[in-house]
């Protein structure tokens, strides 16, 4: 009998074997391909906010944790950090024409309504056709942007490239320390879920903090005062938030977790845009 969590887990496995192969064919252009896919997952992060989590579109069951929210979110994942965006990224790269897209927009079109019918996915308000027309506008959007990224004076482009690539790291390790292990938690009243509305705050909360490690990370990337000054901004904004009761941290655990949260952003952060600024680097140099 199939476990409910087995067909996510394929999808996850083969979206990372697709990723593989990509990096291994475009080797001088690795470091780029990984911040891209991070890009288009950042973006497929705020999509699912704003659809999935504000607007209670669907469902995901792959029956692994024991709240459900929480359960749905890791679904969410695994379709919104891996099949969706890597996909995207491989049609980018490879710059796949009209016929091809369309082949893989149909196969995401069968696999998700496979899932409605077996009862690990469901619909709400969404439709199957919603999906693929996303996917064909991201496909083409994928495109452009990958092009432009090529071009190393764009300046506002790159930041915004950096900016969502990094908070699909942030809004998931967060993931983890607040609704998970519930370390930390940004109260809100929004929702009859409890768990739905800790996510929605903690999400808002992770995109201000993100905005704030870009800004240190792109223009000031090698400058250790920049570093100090940005994590005792963030810090003073946790105190704020704390004082004002818009934050609760959980024990000596909460207190020092979030310091050591936004320690470890800058420094993924700074890792990540070496990558990218090394690609940026050998473009210009061409």
């Amino acid at each position: 009998m199939m476990t409910n969590s087995l067909p996510f887990l394929i999808l996850v496995i083969l979206s990372l074997m697709v990723l593989g192969f990509l990096m291994m064919t475009n080797r001088d252009q690795a470091g780029r391909i990984i911040v891209f896919w991070l890009f288009i997952s950042g973006l497929a992060y705020v999509f699912e906010f704003l659809i999935f989590i504000l607007g209670g579109s669907y469902e995901y069951d792959p029956a692994i944790l024991s709240n459900q929210y929480n359960d749905s979110v890791l679904g969410s994942i695994s379709s919104q950090a891996f099949s969706v965006p890597i996909s995207l990224t491989f049609i980018a790269v490879k710059r796949l024409k009209f016929g091809w897209i369309l082949v893989i927009i149909a196969f995401f079109y069968f696999i998700e309504s496979w899932f409605v019918l077996v009862g690990i996915y469901e619909h709400f308000w969404w439709k199957s056709i919603y999906t693929s027309i996303f996917l064909l506008l991201g496909a083409y959007l994928s495109k452009k942007w990958w092009k432009r990224m090529a071009d190393p004076g764009l300046e506002k482009l790159h930041f915004i490239t950096l900016y969502f690539s990094l908070s699909v790291l942030t809004l998931s390790i967060s993931w983890i320390l607040s609704p998970l292990l519930d370390l930390y938690k940004i109260p809100l009243s929004l929702f009859s879920d409890e768990m739905r509305n800790s996510i929605t705050g903690n999400s808002i909360y992770s995109w201000v903090c993100n905005y704030l490690y870009t800004l240190a990370i792109f223009y000031r990337p090698n400058n250790i005062v920049a570093f100090w000054i940005t994590l005792l901004i963030l810090m003073t904004l946790d105190y704020a938030l704390i004082h004002f009761n818009f934050l609760a941290v959980r024990g000596v655990c909460g207190i020092i977790t979030l310091p050591l949260f936004h320690i470890a952003m800058l420094l993924l952060g700074k890792k990540l845009f070496s990558w990218y600024g090394h690609a940026l680097k050998k473009t210009a140099e061409h």
